[in-house]
């Protein structure tokens, strides 16, 4: 004989082929407790409700037993089909059930369960660790980084100009003449000899000791933010490798967490086709062109990876749909498996776009 076991709400029940209730095992009304049991059956753990219902069925003769996930139990059948007859039969009659075996009174009752039941579960799904997440709010915090220093590094060089504007001149590097503000502060003290020669003659206004010590001051921290950038990479870098191998094979890591952010999730990101990857980054572009007021955008932030930077510019917009085709494969592959093909992946990019430039 063959009796169909499933869990719900409200308790664990088996049903014969013809959807007569055979055993119940109902739960109390602990919201935590019944949604920790609901999480062990997700996972396909065997709870002590089914083990009882299980053992009991076997006892009435019953040789075979239907699951809606994997099950062992020694000495009896089980057969894994989803959605199966108790399955279906909770799903349309468990408030009838409920009624019926007086484990409430009202629907409202009912009602009010399932709300904090759904409360417990949806609690510990926001507590799980979502690593794309962390790359996306990471990356996020380097890119304003980044935008931030430059505009306080040009606001550096505006202000240092009025004391010694030739270094402002010679300095080209934001980061180096962030160091040498810092770091010598007086025109007079600078080592270099060009520069050194540029501040006998400097053409900028005589300032007090406090005036240049406030700049030297503005410069140091923008090294110590500079520092923080990196060190915030260097950690992107780290848990994309683990998180997203196959995108950070395909587009460095620090890329493939900036595609994340843009499309909104790992998730999102591998339900997308390979044409709107390829835009990511450029929406006001694609906007413009469809109101008629520039051209269609041919990429996004993708080109900031290398390949599309190297390409001929009559082949970029074809290794950028290139890149996004592999990446579309690479993104699909970290949401849904743990295979990690991303060298693979990598190295037919190459070969494609080596055959491009052909």
């Amino acid at each position: 004989m063959r009796a169909y076991i499933a869990t719900c709400v409200i308790g664990s029940f088996a049903f014969d082929k013809e959807g007569n209730l055979l055993e119940s095992k109902l739960f109390p009304k602990d919201p935590k407790l019944v949604a920790e049991k609901l999480r062990q059956t997700r996972k396909g753990n065997l709870i002590p409700e089914e083990k009882g219902i299980a053992d009991a069925l076997k006892a009435r003769g019953f040789k075979e037993i239907v699951w809606n996930r994997k099950a062992k139990l020694s000495g009896i059948s089980c057969v894994e089909e989803k959605d199966n007859l108790a399955e279906k039969k909770l799903s349309s009659e468990f408030r009838k059930l409920a009624l019926d075996l007086r484990w409430t009174n009202t629907q409202s009752d009912i009602n009010s369960f399932l709300s904090k039941v759904n409360i417990e579960l949806t609690r510990e799904e926001i507590r799980k660790e979502k690593p794309d997440r962390i790359l996306m709010r990471t990356i996020a915090v380097v890119d304003e980084l980044d935008r931030q220093l430059n505009t306080l590094t040009e606001m550096l060089r505006e202000w240092y100009g009025l004391y010694f504007p030739e270094a402002a001149k010679l300095i080209t590097s934001n980061e180096k003449f962030a160091e040498a503000v810092a770091k010598y502060g007086f025109r007079e003290s600078f080592e270099d000899p060009k520069l050194s020669e540029a501040a006998k003659k400097s053409a900028g206004m005589n300032l007090s000791s406090e005036d240049v010590e406030q700049m030297r001051a503005f410069a140091s921290d923008l090294i110590r933010l500079r520092t923080r950038k990196e060190s915030l990479s260097e950690y992107i870098e780290k848990v994309a490798r683990a998180a997203i191998p196959n995108m950070s094979a395909v587009a460095g890591p620090l890329l493939a967490s900036r595609l994340l952010n843009l499309a909104g999730g790992l998730e999102k990101i591998s339900k997308m086709p390979s044409s709107t990857i390829q835009l990511l980054g450029a929406e006001k572009a694609l906007f413009r062109h469809l109101r008629g007021e520039g051209k269609a955008p041919k990429y996004g932030v993708l080109f900031g990876h290398p390949m599309v930077q190297q390409a001929p510019k009559n082949l970029k917009g074809k290794v950028a749909r290139l890149l996004a085709s592999k990446l579309s494969i690479a993104c699909r592959m970290d949401a849904f498996s743990e295979k990690d093909e991303g060298e693979r992946l990598r190295k037919e990019l190459e070969e494609q776009v080596g055959k491009l430039n052909k």
